[in-house]
């Protein structure tokens, strides 16, 4: 199941997710701020999702607001032991309605070319590449963004 983290309990599930994903991602995240954001999570987000299986966290991820008509995907983690379930695709998925219902025109993400599952699932879902729309240090970072 599929849902907002609302509860405290479900915020903090979502956070340990981010932190989980910090730590699988190839690449230091220090640049982005990480440390700031985990110290005031969730504010930097419109919305968190969470997919869970009963009461155990599977996978989550964040809306970002860059502008009254653009939104930001962040922090898409589905845990290993769930890979292969299509919990990426409809975590995706649920989060380009919500960001919809709210008035969002696009949507953007950046991935890592070498994480080839992930953006792999982006070209499915209709993201295209566009030029770099923030800093990262990383030579294999791939820049999408799809209209909503």
């Amino acid at each position: 199941m599929i849902d907002f983290a609302t509860s405290a309990g479900d915020v903090a599930a979502v956070k340990a997710l981010f932190i989980a994903y910090t730590e699988w991602i190839p690449i230091d995240l220090g640049f982005q701020g990480l440390a700031d954001e985990m110290d005031s999570f969730p504010d930097i987000y419109e919305f968190l999702l969470l997919a869970k299986d009963g009461d155990r966290p599977m996978g989550a991820v964040a809306l970002k607001k860059h502008s009254d008509d653009v939104c930001e995907m962040k922090r898409l983690f589905v845990y290993p032991d769930y890979h292969g379930r299509g919990l990426g695709e409809a975590l995706s998925i649920r989060l380009m309605d919500e960001a919809k219902k709210l008035g969002f025109k696009k949507m953007l993400l950046d991935s890592l070319r070498r994480l080839e599952a992930a953006v792999a699932l982006y070209r499915k879902l209709g993201f295209e590449e566009v030029e770099p729309y923030n800093f990262n240090p990383e030579d294999d970072v791939v820049y999408m963004e799809r209209v909503l």
